[in-house]
This record gives structure tokens, C-alpha cells and sequence, in this order.
């Protein structure tokens, strides 16, 4: 009996970022010539484990004929596709809802962080995968006023550990946020945040923007920057991050990158222990997802090693881990399943670039470990 060959990761990888590349930038795709099934369908799983799947199809409709992928697979993708269309539909209904709502019940103004506003920069925003609206107010008291808001409209709230809330609107999960950015450095929390509260006087800390005709109210592009590479760092240093998260990053500092002067957002990265962190991001835009130098808000300085390990652990655990096949048995999910193993695994590649962030966090887990072994019940933070 003749084994059953190993997938060929490296190429079906290769495959599925050139495919990015081609959709994000809105370019013509190219392959080396039509793929076979079996590469097809590792494509597929490989897009949907990244939860790019969305962005993916737009550069594969744009193949030539001999070039696509087989009916089925198509029908299946387009299929899925529909869904997630669907689901950005009703997530721009919630938001128009909510925010307007509670604008015209209170004096609160919801700033809108990632997700939509984020999707608005891609050629496609309604294929780019939701997960759920990101709500900020300023501070946690406002959080807390927010909060008893919506549980005045009769909406059950649920609280984290973190300062976050979450709770459901026409199925549409919504998190309010006390915090900007979470920081595990017992010495940078209280600095961060009397820093950002006192940031959000100034009124150029928030702009309006319009998504799909839905006014909000973001971040300036320096504070969205380190909110978006502060979040990303502290899920590689958790469960991992998947494409999708990076793509962002990328299209983000190509779209503001006139609004991102290096010299006040260099210190502000280094000041908060992001900048070494966010230049690996930005490098691996550079090398894997075809951000030009152009495009940089400033030069970065990363070793290629370090990319390649970040690529390596990206293509392996793909969207918050959900999926990684390294940490999957059979009636635990991987979050589950998100051990010290891993977690130190993930610590010790990002340490030198975010070495106290990286520290804290490990600690953490060891007094969260402690705790589990006595008894007590930790929730985890969605996205």
C-alpha cells in the first residue's frame, strides 16, 4: 500500500499569499499554472484556518478559466463567502443601532476600534471576516456607564476581568472596552492608562469617519496603531495570531501612513515597549504580504530570522489557534487546549522584542496555573 503523501505546506503557503498579495492590493493574481485538487483543497483550509478565506476568493475569481479552482470547491467557497457577507451586514446594522442609541440616550460617544473601520480599507470590506464590534469609551468609568446603558435596554452584560464587557445584539456579539491597550507590566498599567485618558482630551485623539455611510467615531491613526499592534502582541504571546491580523496591520500603515510621523510615533511605540514588536510586524508586511517601503510610515529593523520564525509560528497556529493542529485532541478545543507549553514557546520567540511584556505575561500565567490548581476559574478574552 502506497502511504498517502504529507501536504505540501511551503507550497500551498506560498500559494495562499501570493493570492492575498493579489487581493489586497487589488492586483491580477498569478500562478505558476493550474493546481491540482488536493493543493485546491489545501488552499481552502489553509485560507479558512487564516480567516481570509473572503479576501482570498476575490483573487481567485480573477484567475483565468483553466486556473480555477474544481465546482465544487468553488460552490462551497462562494457558498461561505455569502455567509460572511451576510454576517458584515448585520454587523453594520448592530453598530448603526448601538451606537446611535446610546448617543441619543446619553452623553457617551463609542469610539469603534478595529473590525469595521478596519475593513472599510480593504478593496472588499464586506469579505473580510468579522468577529465581533470593539466598543471604546475613554476610561472605565465610562465603560461602566455604558454598560449600564445596555443593560437598561433589558440586554443581559457580560463582565471580564479585564475592564471588558460583552453581551449580544440581534446575535451580533458587541465588547466594550475599559482599556485601550492591556499592558501585563505592573510598572507601564497605571502610566499607560493616565497617558491615554489624558491623550483623549485633545481633540485630535478621535476622528469621524464614515463606514459604508455608518458615521463613527475612530481613534487618530497614531493611538489606533499601538492599540492594534498591542493587541496583536498579546495574542502571540497567548494563542498565536493568524493572516488576517497582520493584513490589517499592513493595510492600515499604508493608509495612514501620512498621518503616522515618525517622530511621534516611534518614541510612543518605544515608550510603551511596542516598537521593536510593531517593526516585526511591519517587516513582515514587507516580505509576505506586499507592503512596499513606500508605504512605511518609518524604517524598520528586524532580522529576517525573526520573520521567519513569526511566519512559521503564523502559518501553524493561524487565527487565535483555533485550528492549530500542534494543540488539538479530540473533545478539547484548542483554546482548551492553550498550555504553558505553548504560551512559553510563543514567550520565548517575542522576548527580546518585547522582553518585559513577554516576562509579565508568563508570570501571569504561572499565578493563573496556581489558581486553576486551586480551584478557582480564569476566563479568557475574545478578540
Amino acid at each position: 500500500m502506497i502511504p498517502f503523501p504529507p501536504p505540501l505546506l511551503n507550497d500551498t503557503n506560498d500559494i495562499l499569499l501570493s493570492l492575498t498579495r493579489a487581493a489586497l492590493w487589488d492586483r491580477e493574481p498569478h500562478l505558476d499554472g493550474p493546481l491540482d485538487s488536493a493543493t485546491w483543497e489545501s488552499v481552502y483550509h489553509q485560507a479558512r484556518k487564516q480567516t481570509v478565506q473572503g479576501i482570498v476568493y476575490d483573487a481567485v475569481c480573477r484567475l483565468p478559466e483553466p486556473q480555477l479552482p474544481p465546482d465544487d470547491l468553488l460552490c462551497t467557497w462562494m457558498e461561505e463567502v455569502g455567509f460572511i457577507e451576510s454576517n458584515h451586514h448585520r454587523h453594520l446594522k448592530a453598530l448603526a443601532w448601538v451606537t446611535s442609541r446610546m448617543e441619543a440616550e446619553s452623553t457617551l460617544r463609542p469610539i469603534v476600534l478595529k473590525g469595521l473601520p478596519i475593513a472599510n480599507l480593504y478593496p472588499l470590506p464586506s469579505h473580510r471576516v468579522s468577529g465581533d464590534i470593539d466598543l471604546f469609551f475613554g476610561s472605565l468609568a465610562s465603560c461602566e456607564e455604558a454598560n449600564r446603558q445596555v443593560e437598561s435596554w433589558g440586554i443581559p452584560v457580560t463582565y471580564g476581568k479585564y475592564g471588558e464587557s460583552s453581551y449580544l445584539t440581534a446575535e451580533v456579539p458587541i465588547e466594550h472596552h475599559g482599556l485601550l491597550v492591556l499592558s501585563h507590566v505592573p510598572w507601564r498599567k497605571k502610566r499607560l492608562r493616565a497617558w491615554i485618558e489624558h491623550r483623549l482630551t485633545a481633540a485630535d485623539s478621535t476622528m469621524e469617519q464614515n463606514v459604508e455611510n455608518i458615521p463613527v467615531r475612530v481613534l487618530s491613526p497614531e493611538l489606533d496603531l499601538l492599540q492594534l499592534s498591542s493587541h496583536a502582541l498579546k495574542h502571540s504571546l497567548n494563542e498565536g495570531i493568524g493572516l488576517r491580523q497582520l493584513c490589517d496591520i499592513t493595510l492600515f500603515v499604508a493608509h495612514h501612513r501620512k498621518a503616522l510621523p515618525p517622530e511621534r510615533v516611534r518614541p510612543l511605540l518605544k515608550r510603551f515597549g511596542l516598537l521593536r514588536w510593531t517593526d516585526l510586524c511591519l517587516s513582515y508586511g514587507l516580505t509576505h504580504l506586499g507592503l512596499s517601503e513606500e508605504q512605511l510610515p518609518f524604517p524598520v529593523q528586524t532580522r529576517p530570522q525573526q520573520v521567519a520564525s513569526m511566519h512559521e509560528e503564523v502559518m501553524q497556529s493561524g487565527n487565535f489557534g483555533f485550528l492549530d493542529e500542534r494543540y488539538h485532541t479530540a473533545g478539547e478545543s484548542p483554546r482548551q487546549k492553550a498550555t504553558a507549553r505553548r504560551i512559553s514557546r510563543n514567550v520565548w520567540r517575542y522576548m527580546r522584542l518585547s522582553p518585559q511584556e513577554a516576562l509579565c505575561w508568563s508570570l501571569g500565567l504561572v499565578a493563573i496555573r496556581a489558581g486553576e490548581k486551586a480551584g478557582m476559574s480564569f476566563g479568557e478574552e475574545s478578540e
